[in-house]
């Protein structure tokens, strides 16, 4: 079924007469969106900002690797930022948040790492009541250089993201050389050859260069591609990748996890699309914060814990046929010693 699709950007009593841009952040696992986020919400650029989080699976850890912990679904950051750990759905989050006390005047929507953007997208410009608040600013992909050759033979959503973008930020170019880097340039430029891209480190992009940019067309996209006006009922991913998340409160040692995550990666190896977590190490008055894209995981020094908070270590990994029981128990017996 086809619908006429015309964005009209009227003010309304009923949400205090507000038009705010929308801008969505997608990206494979592992790109670089959580990073580019915490910079939009810690930058200095004048915007009030509020963010809707999304991420595969019953738990978002997501929102514990934003800025600081959510406990609640709605959260004011320290900058006057907000943060929307959506659990339900897109239309019913962002209409809340019209409603909300908490002023904004921009709309950023962090996709789960394996969302393909139109349904996300169509959202604003297909639900009437949207219409009239919201309006689609830019649609940005956040691209990982070094894997991107690889998700690109294995995920179809990869080349979803890259063509539906406005603007692409090639991320983690420090990690490919020159010509590594000139390569995939040509691949993304296959696939989307109008988009903006940004060669970045860290994502260490201009933020008033991607946000506030009018960048998203509704009828140049419908000239690319008339699907785009096909209402989505339903989404489907690959159902052999599922997120598995597991916790731990008792301490750990930090010597018998390494050794844990190093045959973790030896044994499961490319099984693994992605890996996050929070850690609790024994005598650490920090939490440690880890990331993995494939067989490449790191770690780094989060902040303090916070008086009261619970201190567990909890971990979430996404990929093919992974089994949970090994990685429950796998976790359990890094268990530190009283």
């Amino acid at each position: 079924m086809f619908f006429a699709a015309k964005v009209t950007r009227t003010s309304s009593p009923e949400f205090g007469g507000k038009e705010i841009p929308v801008t969505i952040v997608t990206g494979f696992l592992g790109s670089g969106k959580t990073t580019l986020l915490n910079r939009m919400l810690t930058e200095s650029h004048g915007k009030k900002i509020a963010v809707v989080l999304n991420e595969i699976g019953d738990v978002n850890l997501d929102s514990e690797l934003v800025v600081q912990s959510l406990g609640e679904e709605l959260k004011v950051m320290n900058n006057g930022c907000l943060c929307c750990t959506v659990r339900g759905d897109l239309t019913r989050a962002a209409k809340d948040l019209l409603k909300s006390k908490v002023d904004f005047d921009h709309l950023v929507i962090e996709t789960t790492g394996m969302a393909d953007p139109s349904p996300v997208a169509q959202t604003f410009f297909m639900d009437e009541d949207l219409q009239r608040h919201y309006f689609l600013d830019a649609i940005l992909t956040v691209v990982d250089a070094f894997h991107i050759e690889k998700n690109l033979k294995t995920v179809k959503e990869t080349q979803d993201q890259i063509g539906f973008a406005d603007v692409v930020v090639l991320n983690k170019t420090d990690l490919v050389s020159a010509e590594q880097l000139t390569e995939v340039e040509k691949m993304i430029r296959s696939i989307n050859g109008v988009s903006k891209l940004f060669k970045t480190q860290k994502c260490a992009v201009p933020i008033g260069d991607v946000l506030g940019i009018g960048a998203f067309d509704l009828q140049d996209r419908v000239k690319i591609d008339s699907s785009i006006l096909v209402e989505y009922h339903e989404h489907s991913h690959d159902d052999e990748i599922q997120s598995i998340y597991i916790e731990e409160k008792r301490p750990l040692d930090l010597e018998k996890l390494n050794k844990f995550m190093s045959l973790l990666v030896n044994e499961l190896g490319e099984q693994v699309l992605r890996s996050k977590g929070v850690i609790y190490v024994k005598d650490n008055p920090l939490r440690v914060v880890f990331q993995g894209v494939h067989m490449t995981i790191g770690s780094s020094p989060d902040r303090e814990w916070n008086p009261g908070e619970e201190r567990k270590t909890q971990m979430v990994f996404i990929g093919r046929h992974l089994p949970r029981d090994v990685l429950a128990e796998g976790l359990s017996m890094c268990v530190a010693e009283a």
